[in-house]
């Protein structure tokens, strides 16, 4: 492991996932898109996407808020993650994540295949093994077998395999996807569009299904 991977430092800022249409913001050059998240077909929360560039690559800012209601309970899920690019190369990340009252913080540097992992709830890690967090924004995580969580930085072991060629509903919309199933520690179904975005992720938790759904912007904020 290099010395200058444990050295690097990455810096916060709010995150998001991704979401329906691509907005684009003048102001800033940079593309949002946005997430419904569904529960069993109910709307429990939005995950938001923004992708900026930067002089060599991009800043990609993840922001996911869910609130789930089961019987009389209520599950709060509140997370941000920034993610800093050189090129086509994952250099840092940085998280902040509120599960239910739990409260998890980490940061992780990048060099080629090996990283540097420390934080706030989570264990100290360094290892050469190319893995990633599961950040499913963009369609090149497909081709990961070691990832871990955004939440606690568990390890997970996976396979990803492609489907095929299908369409997606997008705000009443067919548009054109690639289908992969992600299984092993991880079961995804994920849906990416034409530009290797994602257009749509579907899973069980706890019994119920999950759909994040890209959404219009201006549509989420309704």
């Amino acid at each position: 492991m290099r010395n200058s991977v444990a050295k690097r430092t990455a810096s916060a800022l709010i995150a998001g996932f991704i979401g329906s249409t691509a907005v684009f913001s003048t102001a800033f050059g940079s593309e949002i898109l946005n997430f419904r998240v569904l529960k069993d077909g109910e709307p429990i929360g939005y995950e938001k996407v923004e992708i900026t560039p930067t002089a060599n690559g991009k800043t990609v800012s993840v922001e996911t808020l869910t609130d789930v209601r089961v019987l009389f309970l209520k599950f709060h899920y509140d997370h941000q993650r920034t993610e800093q690019w050189v090129g086509d190369e994952l250099v840092s990340v940085d998280t902040t994540t509120n599960d239910d009252g739990t409260h998890y913080t980490y940061q992780v540097s990048f060099e080629q295949d090996c990283y540097a992992l420390a934080g706030k709830g989570v264990g100290k890690r360094e290892a050469c093994d190319s893995a990633w967090p599961l950040t499913l924004w963009h369609e090149d995580v497909t081709g990961k077998t070691a990832l871990f969580s955004v939440i606690n930085a568990e390890l997970y072991a996976v396979k990803t395999e492609m489907v095929g060629e299908e369409t997606v509903m997008v705000e009443n919309r067919e548009t054109p996807a690639t289908h992969y199933i992600m299984s092993g520690d991880v079961e995804r179904d994920l849906w990416y569009g034409t530009d290797g975005k994602l257009l749509k992720t579907s899973f069980k938790r706890k019994g119920y299904d999950i759909d994040f759904i890209r959404v219009d912007a201006i549509t989420l904020q309704k």
